[in-house]
């Protein structure tokens, strides 16, 4: 049976027949730390970088933000910033802001990222005490400041950096769960708020449209036991990235080495009704949950104009999120599932 298992695992690797060659990350496995925080630049104007968030409050709503490094045709490099909530007082609110990339500053002395003079802040290392402030008035004002309170160790393999079909993708899973505390604003409306966060850091030297089909972030309200991580679908079907993977006080690495949809293989040239993880490691069971979503957002929504629009959209492509919570035998997972 083991014999058997490293055949099938060997096959998957396989880039004959169409197959996407997907390699690892080599190295053990450790804590994330300050340096990994920080921008890897590269020389490619296919190079993009993101830092994103999910957040997910007690009083039923979920926030999403992400900080985004890109390359624009005919523009150049520009600093993206989104913000999207999803049931404040029943209502979903979005915006989306970019500047020049002399607006991105790294204090390396204080562990913190300052976007616009202090509009976007990523402040502190992440892990407890890590701030993240949004602040942008455009068509009303949107503000979001919370702190992590409490924040499971993050966790990645050697240097983050995996080989997809020859090109470059590096993860780094920072805050796989933490309880947060803050303020959220809409318009002058601004409320007290808390609830459990997710952060994660990815950066490649291809553009996102062309490495992956779909991919999909995972996170579960609980420190105790929990799946999270980010999960890539190349065009073929095959999974890159990874998920921590907690148990009993315990955590550790895992990777995906199937994505079924319905028991079959997952075909990602649609978005699925419901997935199944299959893990590397034997001993963690799939993780299989139903993709009925909440909502559906589109990231072209947050950019002013045709001609900006279809700028980000061949940088970037038409990407859509889609989002939900669903049960799971460990518990309630919190996902989303873009894709072009």
């Amino acid at each position: 049976m083991i014999k058997l298992q490293k055949i099938v695992l060997a096959l998957l690797c396989l880039t004959s027949f169409g197959i996407s060659a997907v390699n690892y990350p080599v190295g053990e496995v450790r804590k994330t730390n300050a340096a990994d925080f920080f921008r890897h630049p590269q020389k490619s104007d296919k190079y993009n970088e993101m830092w994103s968030y999910v957040f997910v409050l007690d009083n039923g709503a979920k926030i999403y933000v992400n900080y985004t490094w890109m390359y624009v045709p005919t523009q150049g490099f520009k600093i993206g910033t989104d913000f999207s909530v999803w049931n404040f007082k029943g209502k979903s609110h979005s915006v989306g802001r970019q500047y020049p990339t002399d607006r991105f500053v790294e204090d390396k002395n204080t562990n913190s990222i300052s976007i616009n003079r202090g509009d976007y802040l990523m402040e502190k290392a992440p892990g407890v005490g890590h701030r993240v402030l949004f602040s942008a008035d455009k068509n009303g004002k949107k503000f979001l400041d919370l702190t992590f309170t409490s924040a499971v160790d993050g966790m990645v393999q050697g240097d983050g950096i995996s080989k997809v079909d020859g090109a470059n993708f590096a993860l780094f899973v920072h805050v796989p769960y933490g309880r947060v505390k803050g303020r959220l604003g809409i318009g002058n409306d601004t409320i007290e708020v808390q609830g459990y966060g997710y952060m994660d850091h990815a950066w490649q030297n291809e553009k996102p449209a062309e490495m992956a089909a779909r991919t999909v972030t995972l996170c579960m309200p609980s420190s105790k036991s929990f799946i999270a991580g980010r999960i890539g679908i190349t065009k073929n079907g095959q999974p890159f990235g990874y998920a921590i993977h907690r148990s009993e006080n315990s955590s550790g690495i895992v990777y995906a080495n199937a994505v079924l949809e319905d028991g079959k293989k997952y075909s990602p040239k649609k978005f699925p009704k419901n997935l199944t993880f299959a893990w590397h490691d034997s001993t963690v069971a799939p993780l299989k949950f139903e993709a009925k979503a909440n909502e559906t957002f589109s990231i072209l929504s947050n950019f002013d104009g045709f001609l900006e629009r279809n700028a980000v959209k061949l940088s970037l492509g038409d990407l859509l999120y889609k989002r939900g919570r669903s049960t799971t035998e460990m518990g309630k997972l919190d996902w989303v599932i873009a894709g072009f």
